[in-house]
Parts: structure tokens; sequence; C-alpha cells
């Protein structure tokens, strides 16, 4: 071959690949205008509810979810959810509340969970957002599909977004298997096909991530008349309605076969900007992900920078892939479990985020995100909600002592032995007088000051009994969460020991194990998003957005 047609032929492979990776993206962009859509239809309409008593005006049992598909008011919701003829409270996502009252459920006792269909109905006058009612029997396996609900450990007003495939239009319980991932507080969410339409609400789950079990809804389309009687069903009613027929069937199966629908999502990095980081936790060696960040100095020097999970990192932190690296801590921030450490030693740290690059604009639901973990493993998922505050829970410092309500001054008035308050000696009856020198002058004042510390912080207590007046300090404990063998607390890789009290946090359902926090958040053109800090639930992990880890390092000079 002579030396110009070998020049031709390399440039013509290149401009194939070119081309390829170009008709790639594409397809992602189309599929991603395709999901937005269809969350701009049906988000409005997915519900937050619970139990309500209407004369003392308060809640009386636990949230769960639901949809409105008409204007005046009928909401499809899970059987296990509601009792007929009993109210709830209706939560829109625009703001909107108001009273409903479940009507009609089918629940056969010799088949528990089985088919849980349940239907309530808005008694409050207006006009409701709804979402269009789609149909079961025309799924067709593999199809995108989406969930819009309010999954109860997060307890936030705004519900979250997650993206699967119906992975079983039928499996042989009668129930849709979806990849959307499920835990309670979502029971009786609707599951949406691609076109924004209910075709199925949420009911069970099983340990793996993607035994996720809906109601199809062409039940709730059968039993439709049934259903708004405030009636517990054992069987199937008697009184059925027809179903119809698809109008979109036919679209459906040729759509299915189209590209646009499945995209096929890179697996690996081009450019590597995620970094596995091991050091000494308790004496046993551990190991997280962290940022690779890039910044030119004033001379216009490149220095490089990581950024990773602070509760994960420990003493002597080495990088596995450049055990010649030096890695110092520069800063750290606590109340974001974020750590910044500078990289010396070594110019083999290629690629990486430029500092410069990382802009702050909000993300919208429903934008396909990539998650970069080691050695440039690539994995999908959707931007699934909105930017929210998350208060201490599991992360609450725990003292073992409480004090007698609305006393003034401050009394303890239950102490358990094996706290550190019961290790202290402080005892029923004490009174409290400050925390680390902050006076404390009512019971109420005392657990707000308490909160602004972390389990492993030392406080000094000054209490005084009938014959002293005592300070001493104290190490704070961690609140132990209880147990629970419920499937959606069996996740792989389990959950971050650090998962709450952060001021600003967005929620994906990209699958990110506990051990690969720190590892760098994009959206399909490359964009820095921001950075893994917890995986908070089943269904959820929570990434600190790019503005925030921006002002850390920004500060942190």
């Amino acid at each position: 071959m002579k030396p110009y047609q070998f020049r031709i032929k390399i440039l013509m492979v290149l401009l194939l690949i070119g081309f390829n990776g170009y008709a790639q993206k594409k397809k992602l962009q189309q599929f991603e205008e395709i999901v937005s859509k269809a969350v701009q239809k049906s988000y409005p309409a997915s519900v937050r509810i619970w139990s309500f008593d209407v004369k003392l005006d308060q809640r009386t049992g636990n949230q769960f979810s639901g949809v409105v598909v008409t204007a005046d008011g009928y909401i499809l919701t899970a059987a296990h959810t509601t009792v007929p003829g009993k109210n709830y409270k209706v939560f829109f996502p625009d703001g909107k509340e108001c009273i409903a009252i479940a009507l009609g459920r089918i629940d056969n006792p010799t088949t528990p969970g089985m088919p849980d269909v349940g239907m309530m109905k808005i008694t409050d006058q207006g006009i409701w957002p709804f979402a269009e009612m789609g149909y079961s029997h025309s799924l067709v396996a593999g199809q995108p599909c989406i969930s819009i609900a309010y999954p109860e450990s997060l307890d936030q007003k705004l519900p979250t977004l997650r993206l699967g495939r119906v992975a079983e239009v039928k499996n042989e319980y009668g129930f849709i298997r979806s990849t959307c991932k499920m835990e309670p507080g979502d029971s009786g969410g609707p599951l949406f096909d691609y076109h924004g339409r209910v075709i199925g609400l949420h009911s069970a789950v099983d340990v793996g991530e993607d035994q996720n079990f809906e109601i199809p809804v062409d039940l709730y389309r059968n039993y439709w008349t049934a259903l708004q009687q405030q009636t517990t069903y054992l069987d199937f009613p008697k009184q059925k309605d027809s179903i119809g027929k698809d109008p979109l069937a036919n679209t459906l199966q040729k759509e299915s076969k189209q590209q646009k629908l499945h995209p096929k999502f890179d697996t690996q990095a081009d450019k590597l900007s995620c970094v596995a980081i091991t050091s000494t936790v308790q004496s046993a060696q551990q190991q997280i992900l962290a940022t690779l960040f890039n910044q030119k100095d004033s001379n216009g020097a490149k220095r490089q920078f990581l950024v990773t999970k602070l509760s994960m990192l420990g003493d002597n932190p080495e990088l596995v892939t450049y055990p010649n690296a030096k890695l110092s801590l520069v800063a750290k921030d606590r109340e974001n479990d974020v750590a910044l450490l500078a990289v010396s030693g070594t110019d083999d740290l290629r690629g990486g985020i430029n500092l410069s690059e990382v802009s702050t604009t909000n993300v919208a639901m429903g934008k396909l995100i990539y998650i970069e973990k080691e050695r440039g493993k690539l994995v999908s998922g959707v931007y699934g909600s909105e930017i929210f505050n998350l208060p201490k829970n599991s992360s609450r410092p725990y003292l073992g002592a409480m004090l007698k309500f609305n006393s003034k001054p401050a009394l303890f008035s239950l102490i358990n032995p094996e706290s550190p308050a019961g290790k202290a000696g402080i005892k029923v009856g004490d009174e409290l007088l400050a925390l680390n020198g902050k006076v404390i002058e009512k019971a109420n004042d005392f657990a707000p000051a308490l909160l602004n510390y972390w389990p492993d912080d030392e406080i000094n207590l000054t209490w005084k009994n009938d014959t002293t007046t005592l300070t001493k300090t104290l190490v704070l404990a961690g609140v132990k969460m209880g147990s629970s063998n419920h499937p959606a607390e069996r996740i792989t890789g389990g959950k971050s020991g650090r998962r709450d009290g952060f001021a600003k946090v967005f929620a994906h359902d990209a699958d990110v194990k506990a051990a690969e926090c720190g590892s760098p958040v994009f959206d399909l053109n490359g964009k820095f998003l921001g950075i893994n800090i917890a995986r908070f639930s089943r269904i959820a992990t929570l990434a600190l957005p790019a503005d925030l880890i921006l002002q850390f390092v920004n500060g942190s000079k």
C-alpha cells in the first residue's frame, strides 16, 4: 500500500469513529428530550399523601404516594396504604393541598399484597393537575419507564425521579416488574411510560434493585366503577368495565425497535477525573474515591488537588494507582463532609477537571447523567430531584439524657446509664447550666444547641446537683438507628455512615456504592455537576452540587 493510500485509510477510520461518536451523542440527546417531555407531563400530578384527622387538623399516619388521573380529583394508589371512608391529606408538587377520601380497594386475603388496587377522590372543589392514564396490556418489555414518587426516608415535599425499563410486562403474580427503584413511601406512586402516561402503581420490592413490582393500570380501568364505592373487595368485583384499546399500541411496538429508545451509553471515560485513595481508618485500610481537579497558579503552573468524602478519609492517604504521589490535607468541611487534598510528587496524573471551567447553572430533573468511577468506568443515571437540604437524623449526636419538658431551669428527667451523660455521673433531677460555655436557661434551648455538634465531638457540660456544680468534658456518641429486615434495607454495598445533615444536595438514581462516594457527576456534555457524597438509600445517592464544591475549593486557597 502506498503511503498516501495508508493516510487516506487512517483518515477514513478517524472520520468514521467521529461520525459514530456524534451519532451516539445525538441519540442520547434525543432520548433525554423524550424523558424530559414525559416528566413535564406527569410530574404535576404525582402527589404525596398521609392519613389525616380533619377534626383535629393533624396527621395520623405514614406518608405514601399516588397520582391524580382526572381533573375532578380521582387518585390511583395502592390498596395497602388506604382504608375506605378514611380521610387523607394530599400534597401536589406546586404546593397545593387538599383533602381526599379513600374509596374502593381490592385486597384478597388469600393472596396477601395482591392485587393491591386502591382509589381515592379529592373532596375539595377545584380543577386539579392530572396525568393521562395509559394501558398496561400494550407494554413492551425493555421500554423506558419513569417513577415519580415520595420516598419516606428522604421526607421531602417534592418527589424524586427514577428512570428504568419495563423488565417484565406481566410476571407470575400479575405485576409489572420494572427497574425503577422503590422503597417505603413510594407505595402507590405512579410508574409512567415514556409518553408520560400512567402504566402502573408502585406496590412492592424484593432485595434485587431491579425487583420492583407495579400494579398494572388496566386493573383500575377494569374496575373503575366498582372502585368508586367505599368498599374493601376481598376478590375482584363482579362489575367490570371495558379496558379499551391503547391508541398508541402500534406506535409503542414500532418505537420499541428504534435506537432513540435504546441509545448506547459510554462505559469508559475519555479523560480520567476519578481516582481511588486508601487510608488508615481505625487501624484498617479503607478505600474511597476522589475527584481530581486542575488549577493554574499565578505563574501559570498547573496544580492538582482532590476532593473526597471526609468521614471516610483516614490517616496516611495514598493514591492506589500512583503510590509515589504525595497527598497532603489542605482543608476540610465537616458540615458538607468533604476534604481537600493537594497532590504533589508526580506528573503522571493526566486528566482531571479544570476548575476554571466549572459552572454553577441549575440542572432540570430528568436530565441524563454519568458517574465516573475508578479507572474511568462510567455508569448512567438520571438527575432525580431539585436541590434540597437534609437535616441530621442518622448523624445526630447522642448524649443519652433527656430534659423535663418545658422545664425552666432545665432539669434532667431521664438518663441512660451506659451513655456519655450516664458515665459522666449526671443524675435525674440535676440542673443543666451550660453547654460549651453557652448558658442553657430552659429545656427547649438544649436540643438546638446540641444539634450544632457531631458524633465523636468533645463538649464541656456544666450542671449542678444537690451539693455542687460540675463541669466535665464528654465525648458525644452516635445515634443507634433501628435495624430492619425490609428488602429495601438490604442494598449491595450498604448505606453511607454519614448520609444526612447536608445544607445542599441533589438526588440521582445511578448505582453508587458507599465506598464509591467522592466520585464526580457529569451531564451528557461532560459538564461537571457535583460530587457523590452519600449512598443514602435504595433509591437515592446524594451529591453535593458544583457551586458548593467550587465555593469550598476557592475558600480553601
